[in-house]
């Protein structure tokens, strides 16, 4: 059958064999970032095999054409963000081996644009991928505590990877809403992203801290959704007194779910009170995780004023760092390799053509939260979540120079329209 012929439905989904093998990369993808990238790298390749063996499939309601339409859209913002870069990266000769973060998005996108009209999920498979949602925030966990505990690194880069532990509790958030997955399930849900929330707190990486009012206020309109719908007052203020028991017992035994965010947030505080106390740019100050950030973004708009069009490429832009360490007599600085704000760093790249294609990225996601918001909207707060963490944490950090945070948005984005595309038959 031709991979452009039109079903009315499927008459197959995911062979089982790969649907478990990418549950349990899934599940294992906050331990080791080889296991995050082999379910993307699994993603992309179902996308190729959908694109060539499966027909695409007529679309039945109004949201499941609002689904097609998202991922043509997510694409087209995906293509025209890699352009902008590609401006940039082809004018200053840059390596393009130091870009994985574009090639990972983009490949994603297509893997989603050929996957979301070819394929659907049976309740049993919706429901795994939801188990393994919810073991992956323990896997996470795991490694929190043994990296609070006895300082055991991280799999990648505490900050991009904290991060990438919020977008999959924003996966799950929808879940605990959804009328066609039974109640218990929807508590597990609810388990899981409490438990991400946890290992989050215990990582101490405060540029993921950022997440927190999203989830907060997502919490609050679903628990709304509760009173308003099926479930019972009495019944949700239950649940909730078990859930704060439960967040007291976590407290009481893990009591560094609180001992390290209270630590790091007060080490941020005097780190603040520093500079802004300090007259002159000092090594002292400026050797701080917050004293090099702010001092590394002051020099930046100096040179950002004298080529605020094309930048200066990657490698005058580690000249910068270097030479601007060396300046404040600031190690932390010379260590650096890039400016820790998103914003920043692809201005002093690449310009304005570095910044339309961060600025792309972002919009793409936002894009996305509106379309999904007409008929899906509890689908849209998870891909309002992933645009608000996004546009959050580019402000303090460079993600996209990591390996772990592309592929962490790509499997996040993939679990929210595969969950979604598997409530057809309950609906």
């Amino acid at each position: 059958m031709s991979h452009t012929e039109l079903s009315p439905r499927p008459s197959g989904n995911i062979p089982g064999w790969i649907w478990m093998l990418f549950l349990a990369l899934l599940t294992l993808a906050p331990i080791s970032t080889k296991m995050a990238g082999a379910a993307w790298f699994l993603v992309v390749c179902l996308g190729a095999w959908a694109f060539w063996r499966l027909p695409v499939i007529l679309p039945e309601s109004s949201k499941e054409k609002i689904l097609y339409d998202a991922v043509r859209w997510w694409l087209y913002f995906c293509i025209a963000a890699f352009c902008f870069k590609a401006i940039g990266m082809f004018y200053w000769d840059d390596p393009w081996r130091t870009r994985h973060f574009d090639f990972r998005i983009l490949l994603m996108a297509f893997a989603l644009r050929a996957l979301v009209p070819r394929i659907r999920l049976s309740a049993g498979q919706v429901l795994m991928l939801v188990i393994a949602l919810t073991l992956a925030s323990f896997s996470a966990i795991a490694v929190s505590y043994m990296h609070a505990q006895y300082g055991w690194a991280t799999p990648s880069n505490r900050i991009n990877w904290a991060g990438g532990l919020a977008m999959l509790s924003c996966v799950l958030l929808p879940v605990t809403a959804s009328r066609t997955i039974a109640l218990r399930w929807r508590w597990c849900a609810t388990v899981g992203i409490v438990v991400f929330v946890s290992a989050i707190l215990m990582s101490g990486a405060r540029g993921a801290y950022l997440a927190f009012p999203w989830i907060l206020i997502s919490g609050l309109v679903v628990l709304r959704g509760y009173l308003n719908g099926g479930c019972s007052g009495p019944a949700v203020y239950r649940a909730a007194a078990l859930l704060a028991v439960c967040a007291v017992l976590v407290s009481y035994f893990a009591p560094k779910i609180i001992e390290v965010p209270k630590e790091r947030i007060s080490i941020a505080v005097a780190e603040i009170h520093a500079v802004l106390s300090d007259e002159k740019t000092t090594g002292n100050v400026v050797d701080t995780s917050i004293g090099a950030r702010i001092y590394m973004w002051q020099r930046s708009l100096d040179v950002i004023q004298e080529s605020p069009w094309i930048g200066y490429g990657r490698a005058q832009r580690i000249r910068f760092i270097k030479e601007w360490g060396g300046q404040a007599n600031a190690h932390i600085v010379k260590d650096q390799t890039h400016l820790h704000s998103e914003y920043i760093n692809g201005m002093v790249d690449h310009g304005v053509f570095g910044l339309l294609s961060t600025l792309t990225y972002m919009a793409g996601l936002i894009f996305l939260t509106f379309i999904l918001r007409r008929n899906c909207h509890f689908l849209a707060m998870s891909a309002g979540g992933l645009a608000y963490i996004h546009v959050m944490m580019s402000f303090t950090d460079a993600n996209s120079q990591t390996n772990n945070y592309s592929v962490m948005i790509g499997l996040a984005l993939s679990s929210i329209f595969l969950l979604r595309l598997g409530k057809r038959q309950g609906e």
